[in-house]
């Protein structure tokens, strides 16, 4: 099984590459003809179920347990106060929507600050269910299993706690790269959160459902101040 664990790292740091070679070439595809923008959704899903598969496979041979990456539910204090901060955030961001979707007031503000990922955002409840449904949760589950998870559980064998938290959480930033820098960071300061609530709860499933909850809230705001405005205009942007 060494050789598919060998295969799991090469694809996590294969991947960023291969973002970086073809991310131009698919916005441009998609700006082009936005009926495309559901294609790239199910290569983006795909691409991190497939290395999921991988560590699946490590853990059914029990090379990896499941405990290793995080897949067990510890009833202490920590989880149950991440469940309740689930709720709260949950809850904030029901409201949220719901305030924007009665009043037009901040929706051009929110376009401005979205216009860098714009053109992935879906603007179509057919592509917002595939964004919520499908992207949402698919990043949820496989992100955190994969940078939290597995990446987090290899580097403890070599380096101490905190170089794990930063190491981990920038791999986690690199793949955003098509958001551009200042967003990789941001992305990367995401996954040292999600670390530090994984490390309390010693559990990935409070990291996977609030990651998961916030790309849901992500599509479900750009939908909202996105649908209004023609794939012509977000064209001429770019």
């Amino acid at each position: 099984m060494q050789y598919l664990e060998y295969l799991l790292l090469g694809y996590l740091i294969m991947w960023p590459i291969y973002i970086y070679l073809t991310h131009e070439k698919e916005q441009q595809s998609v700006i082009a003809d936005p009926e495309k923008r559901i294609a790239v959704y199910r290569i983006t899903m795909l691409q991190l179920w497939l290395p999921v598969m991988f560590l699946m496979v490590l853990v059914s041979q029990d090379h990896i347990s499941m405990s290793d990456i995080g897949l067990q539910w510890q009833f202490g204090v920590a989880n149950q106060i991440g469940v309740a901060a689930l709720v709260l955030i949950a809850g904030y961001f029901f409201m949220s929507l719901k305030k924007l979707s009665e009043s037009t007031e901040n929706h051009q503000a929110i376009r401005k600050q979205l216009a860098y990922i714009q053109w992935l955002m879906p603007t179509s409840v057919k592509e917002t269910r595939y964004f919520i449904l499908g992207v949402s949760i698919t990043a949820g589950i496989c992100e955190e299993l994969l940078f939290r998870g597995y990446l987090m559980h290899m580097l403890a064998d070599y380096m101490p706690t905190y170089a794990v938290v930063i190491i981990s959480s920038l791999a986690f930033g690199l793949p955003h790269l098509y958001q551009g820098v200042i967003h990789i960071l941001r992305t990367a300061l995401m996954g040292v959160v999600m670390a530090l609530i994984y490390l309390a709860t010693d559990s990935i499933i409070v990291p996977i459902v609030l990651h998961a909850v916030i790309d849901m809230y992500s599509g479900a705001l750009a939908y909202l101040v996105l649908r209004e405005q023609p794939s012509e205009i977000i064209a001429e942007k770019f």
